[in-house]
């Protein structure tokens, strides 16, 4: 029989997410708990277009959606996760969030009570550590969730090097994406498929496209991608989101004719803007205040450039070059000179471009993400 699993995340609220659930339950009697669908505003779009139920017939694995009770991300708990529970006997119970999330000591709460022979296991991508009194305490809660967890999967190296120094061992923190990418909608575009995919987003067909995707915000670096493309001269810009730079960047398409917006689209929409491109850059920068503490934790939009034979360039900035993994991909945050330099490079070079694809087929499919983390839960399970 096939190990019980209890999966607790917000994430699979997203369609597009639950394409690794389907991949988790060929190694799992899989149950996932997530949010109810929500009527809020996500990158400027409805909730509805990120979720909806068109998967249930296919599902493989119990979903069972709960209202969330809190306000973010961090601070919500699950209304109904004890009848959840109730309900069977699980082997492994796995919360995806940060250590001091209500909803993770809400699990380990209930688990402990209901399921006090099922093993305990959390996902983080938390890769920085607060300054000030932020630090002191999170340092502490830390030290609790290690001693209360039996093995971690941290979305990246730097994840696992904090955890670890809380007391987690080496032996039960393996270093693993949340999720993988669909290759079925995410392939390398013909020549004549691109141009009919830039025809139908507004975008030139005869020139050299650098693309992004994501939030439009300072700390994505968006300035120093806008800086190497006036240094470059010959190039177009275009960007898909939504964020707090938006009315500056609508100022400087005033100035920049070669700089075009594209609004937020449902996941399903993104593999279409990214074949479109000649290079996707990622220029995230470190955020270090009391009010914001960030580094890129994993950058999934690299992998779906990765995946759709585009050529994808990534700052120094926190898990960027662990997940490209080329150095020649990866220029240092902040620089525009060398972020120009490196376009420069592969504007007629597709080497790198077919070196990603592969990286990606091998690393970051949802099968191959699912196969890591359900040999790692085995492993536990047997030991």
């Amino acid at each position: 029989m096939r190990p019980c699993l209890l999966l607790i995340s917000h994430a699979y609220a997203a369609l597009e997410n639950r394409k690794k659930l389907q991949a988790l339950a060929q190694h799992f009697d899989l149950v996932c708990v997530t949010s109810t669908i929500e009527q809020r505003v996500i990158l400027g779009r409805k909730a509805s277009d990120f979720d909806n139920d068109n998967d249930a017939g296919a599902r493989n694995y119990q979903l069972v959606r709960c209202p969330r009770r809190g306000s973010s991300d961090t601070t919500f708990r699950y209304a109904g996760l004890a009848t959840v529970m109730r309900s069977r006997r699980f082997d492994v119970v796995l919360v995806e969030n940060e250590p001091w999330a209500v909803v993770c000591w809400q699990a380990r709460f209930w688990k402990s009570l209901l399921q006090p022979k099922a093993l305990f296991g959390e996902f983080t991508w938390e890769n920085v550590e607060r300054p000030g009194w932020k630090g002191f305490i999170l340092a502490r809660i830390y030290r609790c969730m290690t001693a209360t967890t039996d093995f971690i999967i941290a979305g990246n190296q730097a994840a696992s090097q904090l955890v670890q120094k809380r007391g987690a061992h080496s032996n039960n923190v393996l270093v693993a994406p949340q999720l993988g990418v669909d290759l079925a909608n995410h392939q390398p575009a013909s020549p004549s498929e691109r141009d009919e995919l830039r025809k139908a987003q507004g975008l030139p067909s005869d020139t050299f496209i650098i693309g992004y995707c994501g939030r439009l915000t300072e700390e994505k670096g968006i300035r120093e991608l806008f800086q190497a493309c006036d240094d470059l001269g010959s190039v177009h810009l275009a960007l898909l989101g939504s964020g707090a730079l938006e009315p500056w960047h609508k100022e400087q398409q005033q100035t920049r004719p070669w700089l075009h917006l594209l609004p937020p689209r449902p996941h399903f929409e993104i593999p279409a803007f990214l074949r479109c491109l000649d290079v996707f850059v990622l220029a995230s920068k470190p955020v270090r205040t009391m009010q914001l503490c960030w580094e890129e934790q994993f950058g999934h939009v690299l992998i779906e450039a990765m995946a759709c034979g585009v050529t994808t360039l990534g700052s120094s900035s926190g898990a960027i070059p662990e997940v490209i993994g080329h150095d020649d991909a990866i220029f240092p945050h902040g620089d525009s000179k060398t972020l120009a330099d490196r376009i420069r490079r592969v504007m007629n070079d597709s080497t790198l471009a077919q070196s990603q694809l592969e990286r990606t087929r091998m690393f970051y499919t949802h099968d191959a993400v699912a196969a890591l983390w359900a040999g790692f839960i085995q492993q536990k399970l047997a030991a």
